[in-house]
């Protein structure tokens, strides 16, 4: 039986792609195809944050690279699209995570701006512990919710930089 348990961590938040004409709709190497795109943030936490998030029984791991600059950066995700393996969608587990603004207020790229990097954020995911066929325990962290603390919007730019390039 699968034990469920939101946890939240705050920190600086970094390429959002929080919204369904924003997800990244490839991954990498064509990893969000199947789910028709997934909602993706990274997060830099200090270590109080992360290790939070592993008490919570997260087994992400940060990326290898930020380390080496002394950063724990996590990157979370939630898929578009999720399915049992009988093909049945799950429509609670998939779509867009929450995202509102420090008022709980719900965020609207249209009035609010994008989300820029180096925004302060509470980022809430689900933490999915179950026992694998294998008999192991695993995890899986869902991202669920999006609360911008310190907004930082995004650069304005000149799609014309853009084109020629």
């Amino acid at each position: 039986m699968a034990k469920y348990k939101e946890i939240t961590t705050t920190g600086p938040i970094e390429w959002a792609k929080l919204f369904e004409d924003t997800r990244d709709m490839v991954g990498y190497e064509g990893a969000y195809e199947e789910c028709n795109g997934a909602y993706t943030v990274n997060q830099i936490l200090d270590k109080d944050e992360y290790d939070k998030l592993k008490s919570a029984g997260s087994q992400k791991k940060p990326n290898l690279k930020r380390i080496e600059n002394g950063e724990l950066m996590v990157k979370f995700e939630r898929k578009h699209l999720v399915v049992t393996k009988d093909g049945r969608e799950i429509p609670q587990a998939g779509g867009a995570p929450k995202v509102t603004d420090a008022d709980g207020q719900a965020w609207d790229p249209d009035i609010n701006g994008g989300i820029g990097n180096g925004s302060l954020a509470a980022v809430t995911n689900l933490i999915t512990t179950f026992k694998g066929s294998d008999g192991k325990t695993y995890s899986r962290t869902s991202l669920v919710s999006v609360k911008i603390l310190d907004h930082v919007p995004t650069p304005d730019r000149d799609d014309d930089e853009f084109e020629a390039a």
